[in-house]
């Protein structure tokens, strides 16, 4: 799409009468967003300053936390955030806000914002956190929801199959279970039916439920993509009528991207969110990398000296929300490691990641105590999984100079095989490793429904 359009067949829908109560706001966000995202860099930059020094003074005068880190700063002075003095308040570690709490709720949230709705993180980091957000926050989500149908052009009349939940006994083999819509109560619009299946279930039957059911669309996680398509090219499985496939949850990468069109000829979109800070960015419409949703929060990715980073650099993920006034959180370090990347040729002003590393629990520490990404999800990995016949991986990082190989096969693995697999590890993790195998039953997904092609043990 040229700049400054929308698809035809979204102008359609975004014509269309909007579901009861809250989705008329969201249908007015929507509107806004299809002018805002094709401003300049430098006007959404101003814009988002603005709303910081207003979500700044909110949280000084109203929540203790932040009146006592940040007296130094003078919020109503948006032209002095901009210039430097944003960069002198302090990063919001995940154990602060674990440790505060409620400590962090405003003891005056705006009644225009709204109803409350906390939320529970999962904990992968080892520190769960609970957040409370309000309705007005909750909008935001869903306009960036549909945004995302938008930019991807997706037909919301057809039928999507969301494999994402790891609840104990919910939407299980063989019925999974059945929606009247897409998503949750919070849509805009009127869709077609939408399926759920557990993530718990076998890769066969994952495959022969959705081959039965014949969805438009796939909402699922990147291993679940991983296993099931190998295992559907290798026996002559395809997808009719399927027209994308959409992941969350986990890092993806170009590796992904090929084996879902390999398998199913079918393109595949991720989106980047954090549950405590809701949608961090989308994947741009033409391209491979994503758009920073800018309207719902101010992203910063620092480098070790804690200054942004340039285009091509790499650094930590710090998120402040814009639109949560009951429990704001301001230069909150995701815990999340990426790539700044150089403004798009789609001609949208919103800033671009180029790529998500990982979590920064998950970074390899070499021997002498550099640290390095192992970048699971590119193509390089291929070649790993050709060596031997490979059904699922997992890299342990179990002692300082030892990595266990933990690989799930369709037969016992040759000498010569373990050999090859050996020199590249030690290739692809830029370090002679002793490396030891095991072969277990099952690799456990977390109780997210989660899973690490590589976890640090030691």
């Amino acid at each position: 799409m040229a700049a400054g359009t929308t698809d035809p067949a979204w102008k359609k829908r975004l014509q269309r009468k909007p579901l009861p109560d809250k989705s008329g706001r969201v249908l007015k966000l929507l509107k806004q967003f299809e002018l805002s995202q094709w401003r300049t860099p430098d006007e959404i930059a101003g814009t988002q300053f603005k709303q910081l020094s207003r979500l700044l003074a909110h949280a000084q005068s109203t929540i203790p936390h932040y009146a006592a880190t940040t007296a130094h700063i003078v919020p109503a002075d948006a032209t002095a955030l901009r210039a430097g003095r944003w960069l002198d308040i302090p990063v919001l570690k995940r154990a602060t806000v674990n440790r505060l709490g409620n400590e962090l709720l405003s003891k005056e949230i705006p009644p225009a914002h709204g109803s409350l709705d906390p939320i529970y993180t999962s904990g992968t980091t080892g520190l769960p956190v609970r957040v409370v957000r309000t309705r007005h926050a909750l909008d935001y989500w869903s306009a960036f929801t549909t945004r995302d149908h938008i930019w991807h052009n997706r037909d919301i009349d057809g039928t999507l199959a969301a494999i994402r939940s790891s609840e104990k006994n919910f939407a299980l083999y063989p019925k999974g279970t059945h929606h009247i819509a897409w998503g949750s109560k919070d849509g805009v619009f009127k869709t077609g039916p939408s399926l759920s299946l557990n993530v718990s279930t076998a890769i066969p039957d994952m495959a022969e439920w959705i081959v039965r059911q014949q969805p438009d669309y796939i909402l699922t996680m990147p291993n679940i993509i991983k296993r099931l398509a190998p295992w559907c090219q290798e026996n002559g499985v395809t997808f009719e009528g399927l027209k994308e496939i959409s992941v969350i949850g986990e890092m993806c990468g170009d590796l992904l991207r090929q084996l879902s069109q390999e398998a199913w000829s079918v393109p595949l979109h991720d989106v980047y969110s954090s549950r405590e800070v809701g949608y961090i960015a989308l994947q741009c419409p033409i391209n491979n990398h994503y758009h920073v949703q800018s309207e719902g929060l101010y992203l910063e990715i620092l480098d070790e000296e804690d200054l942004p980073c340039t285009p091509g650099q790499s650094g930590r993920v710090v998120a402040t929300t814009l639109r949560n006034f009951a429990m704001p959180l301001i230069r909150y370090e995701i815990g999340d490691h990426a790539i700044m990347g150089e403004p798009c040729n789609c001609g949208r002003g919103l800033p671009v990641i180029k790529s998500i590393l990982g979590r920064e629990q998950d970074v390899l520490v070499l021997p002498d105590g550099k640290q390095s990404w192992t970048l699971l999800g590119s193509p390089d990995v291929r070649d790993f999984m050709n060596m031997a016949p490979i059904i699922q991986y997992q890299f342990a990082h179990v002692a300082d100079t030892k990595i266990e190989v933990r690989l799930i096969v369709k037969r016992p693995v040759l000498p010569a095989e373990e050999a090859e697999i050996i020199a590249w590890v030690q290739k692809k993790f830029a370090w002679p490793f002793d490396v030891v195998f095991a072969y277990p039953e099952n690799l456990p997904l977390t109780k997210a429904g989660k899973f690490k092609d590589f976890v640090v043990e030691t």
